[in-house]
């Protein structure tokens, strides 16, 4: 008889998280459990086409406040919207949370699972340690050293983090910044999954960018938020255009979020030239499409899109972070740059003035590949084992 399993998380959003998660999915991680999914926050556009395998569950209205901030329910003048998150404020601050989660774990839960997985950073946490479950495992997506999701809530965290019988990081970076705040002995390794067939296929549709043959075809991909750079990026070039450097460069950039508005008003105040089409559903014809990946990141925990790139033998330039440093060979398949607005501009302009560099990268990933079944099973070998310690005790 298969073991049930939970896998919790708070919307679904086009990310690195959520397409991780349809990946594991796709790939058949999860095939030798009976498994549920739980949005707790029916938000967003991805998880959409996940198999009949997985059960997919909704979480109640109260969860609607789950994965915005207060400025952002301010903004959108929804009352509802904005009780449902000052509520969720209140009783994190005074921990009537807990007897919260359980409640609302009734109204949405029917049975108790062998294995609860709490796939995305923050809140998932809380929803699964005041479950019932038998074994509990916190899956960690964060460079928690820069950027700790937990914080605002840290009294609340540093009770419920020990309490979990594993937690897994995406990266040795993500593991050592975790390990700086919370001083657990059960967190392991294990690597994001990637789904080559799948990126390589989608690939060959038709792209909705323009290759210029004459130029340097860039491309930035992902949710457009602070963290990820996309500001000094825009600095950069700035500067770049004031050294008449930029009029070679095509760059597109593809994704939506918080801080679009302003990047997009960025780039006509300082009179650049960039091309952006919003959120779509098939990134990686377009990355297919490019000479060179922008990675302009301030924090990242595992850079999945890094990967993604060079599946298709495009060359990276990132700067600096928990996640490039062990994807990337600097200097020799991609570029890496100082995480700080100096070092981006000194490796773009290293490279815009070397093109050669760009397609020696290419070449030099002509026969990369990443393979994903040793992953795979360790993922299954861990659940399993979890599962076996925790209810033999």
């Amino acid at each position: 008889m298969k073991k049930s399993l939970l896998i919790v998380v708070d919307e679904k959003k086009m990310g690195g998280v959520s397409i991780l998660l349809e990946d594991m999915i796709k790939l058949g991680v999860f095939n030798n459990f009976d498994t549920d999914l739980l949005v707790l926050h029916n938000n967003g556009t991805r998880l959409k086409n996940i198999s009949d395998s997985v059960n997919i569950i909704y979480g109640t209205s109260y969860f609607d406040g789950v994965d915005i901030t207060i400025k952002e329910a301010l903004k959108s003048k929804n009352i509802k919207l904005i009780f449902s998150k000052v509520r969720l404020v209140f009783e994190m601050k005074t921990g009537l949370i807990k007897s919260r989660i359980k409640k609302e774990r009734k109204r949405i839960l029917n049975k108790q699972y062998d294995i609860e997985i709490a796939f995305k950073d923050g809140f998932t946490a809380l929803f699964t340690i005041f479950g019932d479950s038998i074994a509990k495992i916190h899956w960690l997506h964060y460079e928690y050293g820069n950027c700790n999701p937990n914080q605002k809530y840290d009294k609340l965290f540093n009770q419920i983090i020990p309490k979990f019988d594993k937690i897994i990081a995406v990266s040795e970076g993500v593991k050592n910044a975790f390990l700086k705040i919370y001083g657990v002995d059960n967190v392991e390794v294990i690597p994001n999954i990637i789904n080559s067939e799948k990126i390589i296929t989608s690939s060959k549709e038709k792209p909705i960018t323009k290759y210029i043959s004459d130029k340097i075809n860039m491309i930035l991909v992902g949710r457009i938020h602070e963290v990820k750079g996309y500001d000094r990026f825009l600095r950069v070039l700035s500067k770049l255009k004031e050294e008449n450097l930029t009029n070679k460069l095509n760059i597109n950039i593809l994704g939506d979020g918080p801080e679009f508005e302003n990047i997009v008003n960025l780039n006509n105040e300082l009179k650049l030239n960039i091309n952006f089409f919003g959120q779509i559903d098939n990134p990686y014809k377009e990355i297919n499409n490019s000479d060179l990946f922008i990675l302009p990141s301030k924090f990242e925990a595992f850079g999945l899109v890094v990967l993604e790139s060079m599946i298709l033998h495009v060359p990276v330039l990132a700067t600096k972070t928990a996640a490039v440093e062990s994807l990337i060979k600097d200097g020799y398949n991609g570029l890496i740059a100082d995480n700080s607005e100096e070092g981006l501009y000194n490796c773009l302009k290293y490279l815009i003035q070397n093109r050669d560099k760009i397609q020696e990268f290419k070449e030099n990933l002509a026969d990369y590949n990443y393979s994903s079944s040793n992953t795979i099973n360790n993922i299954i070998n861990t659940l399993e084992e979890c599962y076996d310690e925790k209810n033999t005790r």
